[in-house]
């Protein structure tokens, strides 16, 4: 890990998002005092914890791998942490809580079952559950959803969401998939390689990525990054993305300084109909339609620029078919190509873009 500072306000969902090997993990055990730093301090509600034994401290942490105790049932596991706390509960007090948090992760038909008797996605919500039960003021969670399938992440998503935001207190997730930060966080940290990238509000992030690589990886799907070419002819200043592709940027001529530059598209801003006459036509052959959920996604390429449009809806189209798509010229990001960050965003209306997403 580099040097990380990262303040969480009680009340918040704040997920940790990076790709592999990021150090989300490695940061997410730091922050809940299973591993102590090489340098540096841990504050819970301004006091420093960077010491304590991660048995006193006020946290419960759900991991990636479905981690339940394979001699108890599901009841016994949902109770353990109130078994084993310091605060001696009596049996009514524990049979409450226990089949309060199973009734909101729909674990009440099998509280009498053991692990192995349930499902993959059941037993991710026993992990769940149990932590929950702990009634700890900070929950952390590792990649909670990533060994499910497609259907239980997105019925699991909308659970969370519900769930954690009723119990209060902090929560901070780690996830390598937009999708779960766009759907469930208030807030978001975009890690890579050790390093903290950009940090805030969850829809701040998302509509101002202020460096390429947050930009690309903190879409659904991907954002498409193009080069382009900066030139003037006479007093109009137009960005060539290709031989065929250009757009008019004179009105913001004023804070464009250099000859070339990392042109961001939103994968949802491609469009196959012109919405409007402005909108710059693309010649693109088709290299693969995947469908996600109900949505699809159409993998392109333009000249040597590899791209991906999405479509909300079931789009048939034919491997290496050629097809014309639209650019829309007022939602674009231009980056610096030598720092990376953002140079400009060009005008937008509030208005369009994918179901699950801020729009931008």
């Amino acid at each position: 890990m580099k040097e990380v500072s990262l303040e969480v306000e009680d009340g918040a969902f704040m997920t940790i998002l990076g790709p592999s090997d990021a150090g989300k993990t490695t940061l997410l055990r730091i922050m809940c005092g299973i591993d102590m730093p090489d340098r540096g301090r841990v504050f819970f509600d301004g006091k420093d914890v960077t010491k304590e034994a991660v048995q006193k401290l006020p946290v419960a942490m759900v991991y990636q791998q479905f981690i339940n105790y394979p001699s108890m049932s599901v009841y016994e596991n949902i109770a353990s942490p109130l078994r084993l706390g310091g605060k001696k509960l009596s049996k009514g007090e524990i049979d409450r809580k226990v089949r309060e948090n199973a009734q909101l992760l729909g674990l009440s038909q099998v509280l009498d079952h053991f692990p192995e008797e349930i499902s993959g996605g059941q037993k991710q919500r026993v992990a769940i559950a149990r932590a929950l039960t702990k009634e700890a003021k900070f929950t952390f969670l590792d990649e909670p959803l990533a060994n499910l399938d497609y259907k239980l992440r997105e019925e699991l998503r909308g659970e969370l969401k519900n769930i954690l935001r009723q119990k209060g207190g902090v929560v901070v997730y780690a996830t390598p998939d937009p999708v779960d930060v766009l759907s469930m966080a208030t807030h978001v940290a975009y890690l890579q390689e050790g390093e903290i990238l950009q940090v805030g509000e969850m829809e701040d992030v998302y509509r101002m990525p202020r460096l390429a690589d947050v930009g690309n990886y903190f879409s659904y799907p991907s954002m498409n990054l193009m080069q382009g070419k900066l030139h003037v002819h006479g007093d109009r200043h137009i960005l060539h993305l290709s031989q065929e592709v250009s757009v008019d940027v004179t009105e913001y001529a004023d804070r464009l300084h250099r000859s070339e530059y990392i042109v961001g598209v939103r994968a949802y801003n491609l469009k196959q109909t012109r919405e409007r006459p402005d909108m710059v036509p693309m010649s693109v052959s088709v290299r693969l339609a995947e469908r996600i959920g109900s949505d699809t996604e159409l993998h392109l390429e333009h000249y040597s620029s590899q791209l991906v449009m999405l479509v909300e809806e079931f789009a048939d189209s034919d491997l290496d078919e050629s097809i014309e798509v639209y650019l829309d010229p007022k939602r674009l990001f231009l980056y610096d190509t030598s720092t990376r960050e953002l140079v400009l965003k060009t005008d937008e209306p509030e208005n369009n873009g994918p179901r699950a997403e801020a729009r931008g």
